[in-house]
Formats: C-alpha cells, structure tokens, sequence
C-alpha cells in the first residue's frame, strides 16, 4: 500500500515528512539533543563543585602538639603593700647577683630596683623584666644517665639582666615542674643528650642574648600529667598560670 501524499505538497512527500521537515526549530532532534547534552554537562560541573565545596568545609586541621595552656582555679591572695624599704629588698633577685673582686669587695648589683613585668605566661611565654623563656613544643620522654624515665624540655632563653647568667641556675630559681604533687628533680642525661643540657648548666649566656637550651628531669612514672610552674619575680611567689604537659 503506497503512503498518502500531501496534497499541498508537490515534491512528493508523505505527510510525516512533510509535517517532521516543517516542525518547528526547538522540536527538532537537531535542536533537543544538544540541548540534552549541555543540561547534563551543567548539572555535573554544579554536583562537582557543590561536592568539592562541602569537602573543603568539613576538613578540619588537628592539633600537632601536647602542650596547652590552662588557668589555675587557685586565686593568690591579694599582699598588703609594703613599705618602701622592704619592697625594695623585694625586687632584688635573690640568686647571686654580686661578684668578688680581689681585695674581697663587691661589685654593685646590675638589676634595678623597678619591675614593670614581675612575670607573666601565655602562649608558651613566659615572660619578665629579667628574662624571657620560650618553651619549645618539642617536649618527650627520654632515658636518663641511669636508664631511668626523665622528660626533656627544651626551650629558648633571654637574658635581659646587665650580667652574664646560667640558664640552668636561672630555669631551676624560676621554673618548677611537679607530677602527682612533688617537685620533679634535674637528672643526668645519657650521650645522646649531654652536650645540649650540659651546655644549659653550665654556660654563660650574656646580657641581651639568647640561648636554646634544655632540661632535665626524672619522673616518677610515664602516665600521670607533669605541671610547669612560673615564679612571680617581685613576690617571689608563683603565677596563678600554669602549663600542663601530657606524656602520652
């Protein structure tokens, strides 16, 4: 049976190619099937960056050391103020300060009787008139001369005094480390270790420079959280800021 022919059409056409060549632009399959193409090109780069978008925002960086600075709950009561002539015996550093001459007579004493920062800590800082320590992250437990546990904290030292200081006699007056509630005393360090804390008993650092030093101490055991103290310089007392240090 042979196709119906559109009357109107002469070229001798059927009528649904007459009717698929005049359809209009936007039906054609020319026309939809690119159109297709570029919808589902467009939704994917959307779903891409939507993705990659909500992955950035959940990433979230983790700590990289143990270290982290905590508030005592204890508050130092308030001292009445003192007389002019104690406070001035108060400011004056008590380790020794003066150094002998030949004939037996003293030097006058380098420090001045002002204090502007009596001692402050934050940010692994602490901080006074007299010297600034820096307390490094790098904070581990190591073993002693005797193979013993000890921690090993290293830290940088100013020294802003108008003589020349150990950093050791300096760390051991100012700084205080205590596990379970007694005081953690300086250790012997094995080979590995012994030129650094040698070096930070025994050298002299001058005045206006800095030293990269380190100490030493045993502890009673490997679990319990070690506590640094920081000393008050014109009180002599100790800072209500205190440093936690984790070793595990």
């Amino acid at each position: 049976m042979q196709r119906r022919k559109n009357n109107n059409n002469r070229s001798g056409m059927t009528r649904e190619a007459f009717r698929r060549k005049h359809l209009p632009f936007y039906k054609k399959k020319s026309f939809i099937i690119p159109l297709i193409l570029v919808i589902i090109i467009i939704i994917g780069i959307f779903v891409f960056w939507k993705f990659s978008s909500s992955n950035d925002k959940t990433q979230t960086v983790q700590p990289s050391h143990k270290i982290e600075k905590v508030k005592s709950k204890k508050k130092t009561p308030k001292k009445e103020p003192a007389k002019k002539k104690e406070k001035a015996q108060k400011v004056t550093k008590e380790s020794p300060q003066k150094e002998q001459k030949s004939d037996n007579q003293q030097k006058p004493e380098t420090k001045t009787n002002t204090i502007t920062n009596p001692g402050t800590y934050s940010d692994l800082t602490y901080d006074s008139d007299w010297y600034t320590f820096k307390i490094s992250n790098e904070v581990k437990l190591v073993k002693d001369a005797n193979g013993d546990a000890a921690l090993m904290v290293k830290y940088n030292y100013t020294n802003k005094t108008q003589s020349s200081e150990i950093p050791q006699k300096v760390q051991a007056n100012a700084i205080m480390l205590k596990q379970d509630g007694k005081q953690l005393n300086p250790t012997s360090p094995k080979s590995d270790d012994a030129s650094l804390v040698n070096t930070s008993n025994n050298g002299l650092v001058q005045s206006g420079k800095s030293f990269d030093g380190a100490l030493l101490v045993k502890v009673n055991n490997t679990d319990s959280e070690v506590t640094m103290y920081f000393k008050n310089i014109q009180s002599n007392g100790w800072l209500d800021t205190t440093q936690p240090l984790k070793l595990q």
